[in-house]
């Protein structure tokens, strides 16, 4: 062992080849293959499986299953306005199998298994440059238990999240596999890979970024003697990246131009650079550096800052054990201090401020490629056991699992399944006539009934909104009746944030601010939050 890293130090060569004296791309067994494909794809279905079997609907959930059946090509021309056609197509080619959202688990299964997919073949892309089958699946792995990842899953109609985030994996091996060869094998790979890159765009552009995780995993593991060089190596995948992006751009901008559907605010240019620069480091930044740890909206505890505290100073222990050559700290530099900002380009190219979980997939996963790279250069310093190593990444894996199943489902299923619960319930129960009124309080951030909520969906409530609560209410009366309202009676939905002032006038009155005494807020007194429902005319 020791003369084997001794023999890499003299040489000069990257850290790539080598972990604890043996080859780290050795030929793997088809048992061992499949075993690690396996826990790959089962791990995060364990993980997500309540959540995803929950029955429960979120935010537009409830619209866009009604919208998909009802008014055709709508959800196509919203997201096409946000320069995401591909995601409304797929979106709407798959929500209109689905009538109740008893159905939508199969979405949010969906999502899974696209998830799984992109971090199987982002394992192998590791593995085939240089790192260990455990480091590469504890990044794999870890992708797939991301914050980001977890908001995918429990948002139904959020599954072509997933999807872009495979096409941008898939577009990035394309291109390195045609990097190893030459001439017409080049020219194919690089269209080929662009074109992965521009169907990422054109689903989710912020994932089509999340290209950079596999280029920083492999600049920091390259030898000193590949070919093309560094420097051309990252300037054919960032230039294959930039154009596949811009030709999408250009194509919603030529959308937009010929008037088919109008441009949506948040796809023009930030117009304040600078202030935006400041929010980055305030806001992205941070909650990637804490990884699975989430910063609450309005109390975040000390714990989130020193997680993250203690996640950067792991960074650099990358630089002072892995970083030995001019190069090998050239390109350590280049993926801490300008990579982060190519990962979250579109985002501060954009004028507006979306701090979501889901809009950080390329940075988060590019501080986890970090993270592990800095425990990988401190076992080939010697200062770390590979036993120790092992360990390290195996708790982190523990952790991030623990994390992304309790945040999945208490703070996205179970809060979002009491609100639709508590409509449900007062939709059986409703009398129709020919003039049948509803009326339904909604509820305020105050009443959620998780005590943890950020500006992300994490905590939120779905039935604030207007819009919301009455497309709820309609869904569950169209689970009631799957066909239609029957003959002879006739029902109108209005909302408010605080009682009506003739309760009388409504057959229904559904107050949803009980949410407050459901959960982990029960110490919040009850006062104002009657019965769920309570009819007032019969």
């Amino acid at each position: 062992m020791g003369e084997a890293r001794a023999d890499r130090r003299s040489s000069g060569r990257s850290l790539g080849r080598i972990t604890g004296g043996r080859p780290a791309n050795l030929a793997m067994t088809r048992k061992g293959l499949w075993l690690w494909l396996g826990l790959l794809f089962v791990a995060p279905l364990a993980v997500y499986w309540q959540t995803v079997f929950h029955e429960y609907g979120f935010r537009d959930d409830y619209s866009l299953l009604r919208e998909a059946h009802e008014e055709p090509f709508k959800l196509f021309r919203i997201t096409t306005s946000n320069g995401r056609p591909i995601y409304g197509a797929a979106l709407e080619a798959t929500l209109r199998p689905l009538r109740v959202v008893g159905d939508l688990p199969w979405l949010r299964l969906l999502a899974v298994v696209l998830l799984a997919s992109a971090a199987a073949v982002l394992w192998r892309q590791l593995r085939r440059s240089g790192w260990s089958n455990l480091e590469a699946g504890a990044i794999a792995l870890g992708i797939a238990l991301l914050p980001g990842a977890q908001i995918t899953v429990g948002w139904a109609i959020a599954w072509p999240i997933a999807l872009a985030l495979l096409f941008a994996v898939v577009g990035f091996s394309i291109v390195e596999a045609g990097l190893r060869g030459e001439g017409m094998r080049l020219s194919i790979a690089l269209v080929g890979g662009g074109a992965f890159y521009f169907l990422a765009a054109l689903t989710y552009q912020s994932n089509a970024l999340f290209a950079i995780v596999p280029l920083a995993a492999v600049l920091l593991l390259r030898d000193e003697n590949a070919r093309p060089s560094h420097l051309r190596w990252v300037g054919i995948h960032l230039a294959t990246l930039v154009a596949s992006l811009a030709a999408a751009f250009l194509l919603t901008q030529f959308i937009f131009d010929e008037g088919v559907v109008t441009e949506a605010a948040r796809m023009r240019l930030e117009p304040e650079p600078f202030t935006k620069l400041l929010w980055f480091v305030r806001q992205p930044l941070v909650n990637s550096l804490a990884l699975f740890e989430l910063r609450d909206r309005f109390h975040t505890p000390m714990f989130f800052w020193v997680v993250a505290a203690c996640f950067g100073a792991l960074l650099v222990l990358g630089y002072r054990y892995g970083a030995r050559t001019p190069s090998q700290k050239m390109r350590w530099l280049f993926c801490l201090l300008c990579l982060p900002f190519v990962a979250h380009a579109v985002s501060l190219a954009a004028s507006s401020q979306a701090i979501g979980y889901r809009t950080v997939f390329g940075l988060s996963g590019l501080v986890l490629v970090l993270v592990v790279f800095a425990m990988r250069s401190a076992v080939t310093a010697d200062k770390l056991r590979p036993r120790l190593e092992s360990a390290a990444l195996a708790g982190l894996l523990v952790v991030a699992a623990l994390s992304a199943q309790g945040n999945a489902y208490k703070l996205i299923a179970e809060p979002q399944a009491r609100e639709w619960t508590l409509i449900e319930s007062a939709a059986k129960k409703l009398r129709l006539d020919a003039d049948t009124d509803v009326y339904i309080i909604r509820p305020g951030i105050d009443d959620r009934s998780t005590e943890q909520v950020f500006d992300d969906e994490f905590g939120s409530l779905s039935s604030d909104a207007d819009w919301a609560s009455r497309e709820m209410f309609n869904a569950a009366m169209r689970e009631r009746f799957p066909e239609h309202l029957p003959a002879g009676s006739a029902l109108s939905v209005e909302t408010g944030p605080t009682p009506p002032a003739s309760p009388g006038a409504y057959d229904e009155v559904v107050d949803l601010r009980k949410l407050r005494l459901e959960g982990d807020r029960t110490t919040i007194a009850a006062a104002g939050a009657g019965d769920a429902t309570t009819a007032s005319r019969r």
